[in-house]
């Protein structure tokens, strides 16, 4: 019976040893587990909000909660392989490295009191963007897309790839007079709102034209002067950023005929004192 006390006073010191160890272990609560990782717990922090994915989706496709503007911070290949597809007037625009402080200043004026909801591939750069928005007081409302468009592609939210520029306009004069210099006006807009450069052939003997890059929706006028009589058709497209290209516009114009001195000096003359008369002459003469 002696012999058997030594090992029941051991084991009893052990137990109490053992309960001691888990009453004095601190409980770790869910919100402790969670309040540090913002991808389950979303909170406003920093000068700007965490939202998940879901959240995005309903302010993106509900203008009645204001227009929310997504800013797609990645880099060019990423975007043109795959961005978020949201309705107008609610598209993401791309600002690749913006969290590395590029075009900063530029994008601080440009998007000064709006809404805008930053997103990258899984969360970080994103974040690293949010912050550096806040350091240099951005005047507007900031949301950080928590999990980037992994998390939106898993959530089953559509994506697209990057859209060409549609079809421009081409508006001016279709009917002149050889050796006297048009105007002519291109106009277009890209859906992603990218950074728009105009081709235009104008079909003749001279080398075609490249003017840009110019914003999505501004109208750009170039001139041209025909040298020789003839008909013409003048040829645009527009290309992005990314080099994506619209379909070919086209306007038809003639040059009925081409006028050397001193014959215009005659006709014009004689146009001017007789205004009313040699109409077939007039219209004959492109006059």
């Amino acid at each position: 019976m002696r012999k058997k006390i030594p090992s029941i006073l051991i084991c009893m010191i052990v137990v109490s040893t053992t309960i001691f160890v888990f009453e004095a272990k601190p409980v770790v609560s869910e919100k402790t587990l969670t309040s540090s990782d913002e991808l389950i717990n979303p909170t406003s922090v920093r000068g700007y909000s965490n939202i998940t994915v879901d959240q995005a989706w309903e302010l993106l496709t509900n203008t009645s909660n204001g227009i929310q503007i997504p800013i797609d911070v990645r880099y060019d290949h990423e975007w043109v392989a795959a961005h978020i597809d949201t309705p107008y007037p609610e598209n993401p625009h791309h600002w690749p490295n913006l969290q590395n402080g590029e075009k900063l200043s530029e994008f601080l004026v440009t998007y000064q009191g709006k809404e805008i909801i930053l997103y990258c591939k899984a969360g970080t750069r994103s974040k690293t963007a949010a912050n550096l928005l806040v350091q240099n007081n951005f005047d507007g409302v900031i949301y950080n897309m928590l999990g980037g468009i992994d998390a939106w592609i898993v959530a089953g939210y559509p994506t697209k790839a990057n859209s060409p520029p549609d079809i421009p306009t081409i508006s001016g004069e279709i009917k002149g007079k050889a050796g006297t210099e048009y105007l002519y006006t291109f106009n277009t807009t890209d859906i992603d709102q990218d950074a728009i450069s105009y081709y235009v052939n104008w079909s003749d003997m001279t080398p075609d034209e490249l003017t840009g890059p110019h914003q999505s929706g501004e109208a750009v006028t170039l001139g041209h002067t025909w040298t020789e009589k003839g008909t013409y058709t003048i040829k645009a497209k527009a290309i992005d950023r990314y080099n994506a290209e619209s379909d070919w516009a086209t306007l038809t114009i003639t040059m009925p005929c081409t006028y050397t001195r001193p014959i215009p000096q005659f006709f014009e003359l004689l146009f001017l004192r007789f205004p009313t008369a040699f109409l077939l002459l007039r219209y004959l003469l492109g006059y």
